[in-house]
């Protein structure tokens, strides 16, 4: 079967949207379906070297042109190398969409069967960013979101939801069918855990080690952690340290971290991995934002319990106190840290191969393309 993915970001193992694009890569894939790419370069060549064929777009630089085109909608950077992209869409079977933003190519694919898949309800994410971050750019995006996304989902065979939430509410906003919107949830290769046993553990005391990821310049994200920082973190009277590993974190959140001395930040790091392996718990302060958090599944791959806010479980199915904390106050937050912390050995290796368990059950990339399988199948016959 011969697929074509279309996405505004390129796949990638470190951004939240670029893993959920590199989900849908390998979901495919390991259906041994064969995958064209159409996007921004890829940087990562072993995930290039997955597609039979990548087509390149190009950002532009031409104010008037950016200017011309927003008055249509048009506000991707990439849209003037779309037009000078010449391809036959009726080769393939059928599209494969990420994201509910790239409008303009519903014209050119015409009656090829098309798939999107929701990363967000992108009205919600764009209003959201724009209450956040407030300039001319993000206004622009939040006033064209929604009727961009409508076209979208109007002229789609089928859309891929991450969570309940997010299809019903794509229900609510566009008027669709629930059986048009399948659930697929944030699904990510495995890892390579090797959890000791708990009587050969090191039964030193020694400082809680902590661990929050994410984009540092998101308006959701930094603000959560400032929160956590401020009126958990600092309440704690444990041994502890915490890391804080993302990408471009703001000139303010450099500076307000780099005041406690127990804080350690990674700016853009080049592989999560070993902070993953190096931490023992990972906390998620998220409290609003859209869509289904790609760092509590990572956070589980490395069996790392997770204390979190019932908002950054949104899709998940946790069990409070088995495999991960449930935490919005920050009384509950507090507790749930200082529960873990005062586990024994045994109780703490428990904790870890019930995460571990849970994302191998729920939120590995095999069930990801067992969903994709059944879902594309039949469909583009």
């Amino acid at each position: 079967m011969k697929l074509l993915q279309i996405t505004p970001e390129p796949p990638s193992s470190t951004s939240g949207g670029g893993i959920g694009v590199k989900q849908t890569l390998l979901s495919l894939v390991d259906n041994n379906y064969s995958v064209d790419y159409i996007g921004p370069e890829i940087a990562d060549e072993s995930l290039a070297w997955l597609y039979d064929r990548t087509y390149y777009l190009i950002p532009s630089n031409n104010i008037l042109l950016r200017i011309f085109d927003t008055l249509f909608m048009n506000t991707n950077r990439r849209y003037r190398s779309w037009l000078k992209l010449s391809i036959d869409f009726s080769a393939y079977d059928a599209v494969i969409m990420d994201f509910t933003k790239l409008h303009y190519v519903l014209k050119r694919i015409r009656n090829t069967p098309l798939f999107v898949r929701v990363h967000n309800v992108e009205y919600d994410y764009s209003q959201n960013n724009y209450r956040h971050n407030r300039n001319v750019f993000n206004l622009i995006d939040a006033c064209f979101s929604k009727p961009r996304e409508q076209l979208i989902v109007n002229q789609a065979n089928h859309l891929i939801a991450l969570t309940e939430k997010d299809k019903n509410r794509l229900c609510q906003l566009y008027h669709i069918p629930s059986e048009k919107i399948t659930v697929i949830p944030v699904c990510i290769p495995p890892k390579k855990i090797y959890l000791p046993s708990f009587n050969n553990q090191n039964q030193a005391p020694h400082p809680l080690r902590m661990l929050i990821t994410g984009s540092l310049w998101y308006g959701s994200n930094f603000e959560g952690i400032l929160w956590f920082i401020e009126n958990v973190y600092s309440r704690l009277s444990i041994p502890k340290e915490l890391c804080v590993a993302g990408s471009h974190p703001t000139p303010e959140f450099l500076d307000f971290v780099k005041k406690i001395p127990s804080i350690t930040i990674v700016n853009t790091p080049a592989d999560m991995a070993p902070y993953f392996y190096n931490a023992e718990l990972y906390i998620a302060p998220i409290f609003d934002g859209a869509g289904m958090k790609v760092k509590v599944a990572e956070a589980m791959s490395y069996a790392l319990p997770v204390v979190g806010t019932s908002h950054a479980f949104e899709g998940y199915v946790i069990q409070h106190g088995n495999n991960s904390y449930i935490a919005d106050t920050i009384d509950a937050f507090e507790k749930s840290i200082l529960d873990y912390y005062h586990l024994d050995e045994k109780q703490r290796y428990d904790m870890r191969l019930s995460s571990l368990q849970l994302f191998q059950s729920h939120y590995s990339l095999k069930r990801s393309a067992d969903l994709f399988g059944k879902l594309i199948d039949p469909m583009s016959v």
